[in-house]
């Protein structure tokens, strides 16, 4: 056999674009369904144990898969807004502590978070680089974000502009990086973490300009009384938040009206969690979701699509092995006057039959390994791509 196996390497040398070429056909064969697998079981339990973390969302009345990676993956989301006027009525019942959330825009990709420094404590976020947020127009940024967008603590980073050619939409921020998280693993590794004052500035909501009372251009005003100056849209507002003019910004309109784009809710009890989902589904305009629900609802899906994958590759699989079976005949007939050589200058039946085998074991072996370093390589790169992904 050492002799069928010495033939079989030296034959697999001798024609290696050919041998390279099955072994990549059954390498795709048994690594499809084996990385897919791995793929889906890291994603499913990523999803699962942060969504493990929340009891609930609420939101405005949609879809609530939009909501719930809104809310905790800072995906876009149609869905409307929650006014903090709700959030903090359901805020304020007894048993129930929540955790507002604005994630409806972006800085030069980066989801744009607002939040209260409770969010901080819930996620266990830490400073690696730089220090917390202290003022308005300040930013937070995580791990991957500052490494792709090449940010760090004392930079700048731009807000994105939702309608660039809409002259009434509110101009970009640009925000002040005062420190990097350290990395979590999570979707907060890619987000930019502001407070709710400044998400309400690059919304629009609540801006800075020069001071009303010391406008004296003409095109600048509308109309001037003893006790009120109404100003035109010629007055520039200001892009960027310093020490100079931070306090000239003003937010427009009633407070309990600004909007949230989700909340994260901690009912102190099984009992209390059911009594508030229940009564805020009973609203027109909210809904309350478990995200542990949604996830296992997505991720049930997800393997459905494995299961067409796999029926995939069985097929692709008995292709190939068809494939493999053709190539051996075709090449035990080609070789019919080298295997009469071998049994000439001795070589048993078996010797020469082993060598086929021998073949076959080398190409499915190297099929193996290559299967190997895909599904090892999907397991290395599994939480960035989860992070690309979500």
């Amino acid at each position: 056999m050492i002799g069928a196996l010495g033939l079989a390497i030296a034959h697999a040398r001798a024609n290696w674009g050919r041998s390279l070429v099955l072994c990549v056909c059954l390498g795709v064969v048994i690594g499809l369904p084996l990385v897919t697998r791995v793929i889906v079981a890291d994603f499913g339990a990523a999803m699962r144990s942060r969504a493990a973390t929340v009891p609930l969302v609420v939101g405005a009345k949609g879809s609530r898969f939009d909501l719930v990676f809104n809310a905790l993956h800072f995906r876009a989301s149609d869905l409307g807004p929650l006014s903090t006027g709700a959030f903090a009525e359901i805020d304020g019942e007894d048993g129930v502590f929540g955790v507002p959330i604005h994630a409806r825009y972006t800085a030069r990709g980066a989801p744009v978070v607002g939040s209260s420094f409770d969010y901080v404590e819930l996620r266990g976020l830490r400073v690696r680089e730089g220090r917390m947020l202290a003022a308005l127009g300040e930013a937070l940024i995580g791990s991957r974000a500052s490494a792709r967008l090449g940010v760090g603590a004392g930079g700048e980073i731009p807000t994105d502009q939702v309608r660039s050619y809409d002259i009434t939409a509110p101009p970009s921020l640009m925000l002040s990086v005062v420190g990097v998280l350290e990395p979590t693993g999570t979707p907060d590794d890619d987000a930019v973490f502001v407070d709710l004052e400044t998400s309400w500035v690059i919304e629009g909501i609540a801006h800075g300009h020069e001071a009303a009372a010391a406008v004296i251009d003409p095109g600048k005003l509308i109309g001037r009384s003893e006790e009120h100056v109404a100003l035109s849209g010629a007055v520039v507002e200001y892009q960027r938040i310093t020490d100079e003019n931070v306090a000239s910004f003003h937010i427009h309109g009633e407070r309990d009206d600004l909007p949230l784009s989700a909340a994260l809710l901690f009912p102190d009890s099984d009992k209390t969690r059911t009594i508030v989902a229940e009564r805020i589904n009973a609203t027109p305009d909210l809904q309350a979701v478990e995200p542990a629900v949604v996830i296992d609802d997505l991720i049930a899906f997800v393997v459905r699509l494995r299961t067409l994958i796999d029926a995939v590759a069985v097929a692709l699989g008995a292709v190939t092995l068809a494939l493999l079976g053709l190539i051996a005949i075709l090449s035990y007939r080609a070789r019919m006057e080298e295997m009469a050589t071998l049994r000439e200058i001795g070589a048993s039946v078996g010797v020469v039959r082993g060598v086929f085998w021998m073949e076959f074991g080398l190409l499915l072996a190297g099929g193996i390994v290559l299967a190997s370093i895909g599904a090892a390589m999907a397991m290395s790169f599994g939480d960035a791509l989860y992070g690309f992904v979500l």
